[in-house]
C-alpha cells in the first residue's frame, strides 16, 4: 500500500459521517491500532476503514460497548490482543467512554421502546373502536341510554296575569302541617327537618334527646337522611294526632 493510499482522520471522518472526535474516541474504547506517520498524524488503511464501518453498523444496531470488540475478533477484522493486568480501576477515560457508551445505548432503546409503546396504543385503540362498532361491548363515548337518564320533573302551568289586577294580593299560605313542606332531598333534608322542628314547636334539646334515644346520635344535626326522614314522619303524625285533638 502507497502512501497515497492511506487516510486522513478528516478524510475517514467525512466518509463515515462521523467527527474527528469520535474516531478518537472509538480508538481508544476498542483498541485499534492506527498507523501513524510523520508528527504523529493518523493514517488510516483501508482495513481500518473497513473495521470503522463495522462498529459504526454495530453501534446504530445498539450493540454494547463492551460486546462490539469481540465482534470483531469473531468476525476476523482485528487480532485477539492478549490481554495482560487490568487496567487501573478509577480511570477517568475509561470511565467517561464507559458512561458514554452506555448513555447512547440507553438513550436508542428508549427511543425503540416508546415507538413500540406508541404501536401498541394506537393498535388498542383500533381494536376497541372495532368492538364497539360491532356492538361487542359498550363504549363511554356512545350516548346514554333513556332508561339511565334521571327523569325530569315537569311544574304545572302557572297562570300569568298580564297588567294591573285588581283583586288584592293575598299573603303565601303558611303550611298548617308537616306534610306540606318541600320535598326531601340528599341535599336538604336537615333544613326541611329543622323547619320540621319550628313548625311543631320542638327545641334543639329535645331533639337531641329523641335522637339519641331512638338513633343512637347525639346532635340533630349529625342524622341521615334516612334517620331524618323517619324523624319527620315522627313529627308528622304528632302534628296530624294534634290537630286532630283541636279539631276535636
Amino acid at each position: 500500500m502507497t502512501h497515497a493510499d492511506l487516510l486522513s482522520i478528516n478524510n475517514v471522518a467525512a466518509r463515515l459521517g462521523l467527527s474527528v472526535h469520535q474516531l478518537r474516541r472509538w480508538e481508544l474504547m476498542f483498541g485499534l491500532e492506527i498507523k501513524r506517520g510523520r508528527g504523529q498524524q493518523r493514517q488510516y488503511r483501508q482495513e481500518d476503514l473497513s473495521v470503522l464501518e463495522r462498529i459504526k453498523e454495530l453501534v446504530e444496531q445498539g450493540w454494547p460497548t463492551s460486546q462490539i470488540r469481540p465482534q470483531l475478533e469473531a468476525e476476523g477484522l482485528i487480532t485477539p490482543k492478549l490481554i495482560g493486568l487490568p487496567p487501573t480501576p478509577g480511570n477517568p477515560e475509561v470511565l467517561m467512554e464507559s458512561v458514554i457508551g452506555f448513555r447512547n445505548f440507553v438513550e436508542r432503546r428508549f427511543i425503540e421502546i416508546s415507538k413500540q409503546i406508541d404501536e401498541l396504543r394506537q393498535l388498542l385503540i383500533s381494536l376497541s373502536l372495532r368492538q364497539e362498532l360491532q356492538g361487542e361491548r359498550l363504549s363511554p363515548w356512545q350516548p346514554i341510554k333513556e332508561e339511565l337518564l334521571p327523569p325530569v320533573k315537569e311544574r304545572p302551568p302557572q297562570e300569568i296575569t298580564l297588567g294591573p289586577s285588581d283583586v288584592a294580593t293575598e299573603a303565601p299560605e303558611v303550611p298548617e302541617q308537616v306534610g306540606q313542606f318541600e320535598e326531601v332531598s340528599d341535599q336538604n333534608y336537615l333544613t326541611v327537618l329543622g323547619k320540621v322542628l319550628d313548625h311543631v314547636g320542638w327545641s334543639d334539646d329535645q331533639a337531641d334527646q329523641y335522637c339519641s334515644k331512638n338513633f343512637g346520635v347525639s346532635d340533630w344535626t349529625q342524622l341521615g337522611r334516612s334517620q331524618a326522614e323517619k324523624f319527620i314522619g315522627y313529627l308528622h303524625e304528632q302534628d296530624s294526632e294534634g290537630t286532630e285533638d283541636a279539631t276535636a
